[in-house]
Formats: C-alpha cells, sequence, structure tokens
C-alpha cells in the first residue's frame, strides 16, 4: 500500500516545513474528516495533485506518528464527546518519529471552531504525565473552564500510524491523510492492539466551512463523518466505552470499510484458485501467502 502512495505522491509540488508552519499552521481552525478505504484513495490523491503541495522533510513525504491520549479515571474527555457538549477538550503527546521531535498538545472544540495550545518536550518524556505537562494542561484548563480545578489525568490510549500532510498552493487549506492505523488500550496490559489498517482517514483543517477539498468529496460520493473524534473511536474500540451511540454511524462506515475489504480479498482468492488446472497449484500457493 504504501509504495502506490509514494509513487503518486512524486506528481506533487513540495512544500517544506518552515512553509507549511507560516502558510497554513491553523491553531486556530475548522475541521472536517473523511473516512475511505485504501483502494478509494489514489484516485483521491490523484484529484488533488493540481492545487495542493505535500509536506517533504529530507527527501519523506510519509511520515510516522505516535500518540499517547491523556484522560481521567472515569474519562471525562471521551464522555464530553458522547455526551455532545459543545465545549469538548482532548489531550497527548504527540511523537514525530521521523524528526525525533515530541510536544505536549491540548486541542479545546467549541461549537465548529478547534484551538490547540503544545508546547515541546523531550521525546524520552512521551509516555509520562510531568510535572510540566500537568502545570501546562491545568493552566489551558483553568483558561477554557472559568478557573474551574482540572482533573487528574493519565495515559490513557496510544495510537500509531503514518501520515501525508498536503497544503492547498494558496494556503487556505491542509488536509492531514493517516494510515496503516494502530491503537492500543495502556490501561490494560492484556489488550491486544488493534490494527486498522484498511481504513483512511482524511482530515480538512481550514479557516472556511468551504474548501477546496469538499468538492472532490463529493466528485467520489464521500461525506463528512460525523462524530469522528479519532480518540473516542479508539476508546470504543478497546471496550471502555459504556456508552457511544454518538459514534455509532461512524463506526458503521468504518466496519462497511473493513467488510469490502475482506469481501475483495476472498475474490482475489477465489479467482486464483478457478484458474486453468495446471496453474492452481502456483496460484494457491501465492495467494495463500499473500493473505
Amino acid at each position: 500500500m504504501i509504495p502506490i502512495y509514494h509513487s503518486k505522491l512524486q506528481n506533487f509540488e513540495t512544500i517544506s516545513l518552515s512553509e507549511l508552519n507560516t502558510k497554513a499552521s491553523y491553531l486556530k481552525r475548522i475541521d472536517k474528516k473523511f473516512l475511505i478505504n485504501w483502494k478509494q484513495f489514489p484516485e483521491i490523491l490523484k484529484d488533488l495533485t493540481n492545487d495542493f503541495k505535500v509536506l517533504e522533510i529530507k527527501g519523506k513525504k510519509i511520515f510516522s506518528y505516535d500518540n499517547i491520549y491523556m484522560d481521567s479515571d472515569d474519562y471525562i474527555f471521551y464522555n464530553q464527546h458522547q455526551d455532545k457538549k459543545n465545549s469538548r477538550t482532548k489531550v497527548r503527546t504527540r511523537y514525530y518519529l521521523d524528526s525525533n521531535l515530541a510536544y505536549f498538545e491540548y486541542k479545546q472544540k467549541i461549537n465548529w471552531i478547534t484551538n490547540k495550545y503544545r508546547y515541546e518536550f523531550p521525546s524520552e518524556e512521551h509516555w509520562f504525565m510531568t510535572k510540566w505537562k500537568k502545570r501546562f494542561f491545568e493552566w489551558v484548563w483553568q483558561s477554557m473552564y472559568n478557573n474551574d480545578k482540572a482533573p487528574k489525568i493519565f495515559p490513557s490510549i496510544q495510537t500509531k500510524y503514518k501520515r501525508i500532510t498536503l497544503v492547498n498552493k494558496d494556503g487556505s487549506e491542509r488536509l492531514t491523510i493517516d494510515f496503516d492505523i494502530k491503537t492500543i488500550d495502556l490501561r490494560d496490559k492484556n489488550n491486544k492492539e488493534i490494527n486498522l489498517k484498511n481504513l483512511v482517514i482524511i482530515e480538512s483543517k481550514s479557516l472556511n466551512k468551504n474548501c477546496l477539498s469538499d468538492n472532490i468529496m463529493i466528485k467520489h460520493n464521500i461525506t463528512e463523518a460525523k462524530s469522528c473524534s479519532k480518540y473516542s473511536l479508539w476508546v470504543v474500540y478497546s471496550g471502555l466505552a459504556k456508552r457511544y451511540d454518538t459514534f455509532k454511524e461512524t463506526m458503521e462506515k468504518i466496519k462497511e470499510i473493513r467488510l469490502d475489504t475482506i469481501k475483495n480479498r476472498n475474490r482475489k482468492i477465489w479467482e486464483l484458485i478457478t484458474v486453468p488446472k495446471e496453474s492452481t497449484n502456483r496460484f494457491v500457493t501465492k495467494a495463500l501467502r499473500s493473505y
């Protein structure tokens, strides 16, 4: 899958990280998410080529991310999303593996608008809620919630994925494209990693409700995903949520994507085992090794 993306990205003009931060950092922005499968993505990527540049750092265009999401013992941040609160919080540490940079990030979404606050910290502290992270979190929380006492928060969910970042040539929109997604519950030593490798999440970040990527998604009959907090979805998939009706529609879409991939895989195997008799053994062996 990744080699296919690499070849498609060769057609894009590139943008440096310093240019991206100058043109489209968008710490205050409108977010939209779209869920697709890996088969749909190459065609969408092709349609983005003329109007977007791809982030390139030291010759790389696909980057590895590692996030540790924080929450309280009773998952207050998850429940804000589940209960559709107008003001919702997300807290995480983000580790950029390719550049060995790490940031503590506080995101506050109020209605349509997301505000993001962050500071850099040593990457070896990625897994821990240090006293400096705690102070930063409490300071932002109190500014957002009128000096209310901040909850105690701890590492909750880890997510890892690959990301491509695109920026509209006029700087009006940034797209992040996440795939090869894996998540695990950090509070259960016996919990197994969940792999959502056939899911691609495209997220638009802009200052306007209507942006260029909307037209491309409409062309491909892809609608915006509602109630698609990635952290909240990982809480649900890890079996930690007592209630998750807010996310049922999105979960059905993800289920549809995963089942479609399984059907296509089985169809390929069936095609291989129905080839002429003299070739059967060779093709079946290849199919079983691939799947």
